[in-house]
């Protein structure tokens, strides 16, 4: 189970436990873990639980966060990160994502919670309604071509619940899988384009035929099947 280590010059203050909701880090006493030092913000960061993983997101704090020494908005966290909070440094524990590839692991996701259709379509629910819930969920399928960059003409199958793609550490996205479509959503560095266009920072629904470049890649998005 993943833990967060709060300590002053080695001496253990708190330890939290992450497993099963967001926990917020602050000055103010509200506050899961509560850091008092007048260089941490009232409501300076959270973290949140993605898959088996834990995502660390600034909350527009005026010192900002720093991890390992490197300032960072959002940043999935490592097993042995440290998070420098003045005084004090917050460890992450988590020996489970220790032994996981790094890029089969939910990397660091804005919006993953948030996703959208285009304008003018509603999303449908995540889950089915309670006298449907014993039906299984279909999921759509589909695959990428990379027209160019690392892997050009490799088709690439949009098996798994996520998939990322891009240059890691400098400009990546992730697609999602869900059972009412695929959507692509920014993870470091610039926002990928879709069709040409920035998609921000909201994730994107995409639809057949779509180029998305993100990184070194330009990929072209093809649905395969559609929920039955």
């Amino acid at each position: 189970m993943a833990k967060l280590v709060l300590s002053e010059r080695g001496a253990v203050i708190t330890q939290v436990f992450v497993e099963a909701e967001q926990i917020t880090i602050g000055r103010e006493r509200t506050n899961h873990i509560v850091v008092d030092d007048a260089e941490v913000s009232r409501e300076h960061a959270v973290v949140v639980p993605v898959g088996r993983d834990h995502i660390l997101e600034d909350r527009g704090s005026a010192n900002g966060t720093f991890i390992n020494g490197v300032r960072a908005d959002r940043r999935i966290l490592k097993h042995g990160d440290v998070v420098t909070l003045g005084r004090f440094n917050l460890r992450y524990l988590n020996a489970r994502a220790a032994t996981v590839g790094e890029l089969d692991r939910t990397m660091l996701i804005n919006g993953i919670a948030k996703e959208q259709a285009p304008r003018g379509h509603d999303p449908l629910p995540e889950s089915l309604p309670a006298a449907q819930s014993t039906r299984p969920v279909a999921y759509p399928e589909a695959r990428v071509r990379i027209e160019s960059g690392p892997g050009c003409g490799d088709v690439v199958a949009l098996e798994r619940v996520v998939a990322i793609f891009g240059a890691p550490g400098r400009e990546c996205a992730v697609f999602t899988r869900r059972p009412h479509g695929f959507f692509l959503t920014a993870v470091e560095g610039a926002p990928p384009r879709v069709n040409g266009r920035d998609i921000g920072r909201e994730a994107r629904l995409l639809v057949q035929g779509d180029r998305i470049e993100t990184g070194d890649q330009a990929l072209r998005f093809e649905l395969t099947s559609r929920p039955g």
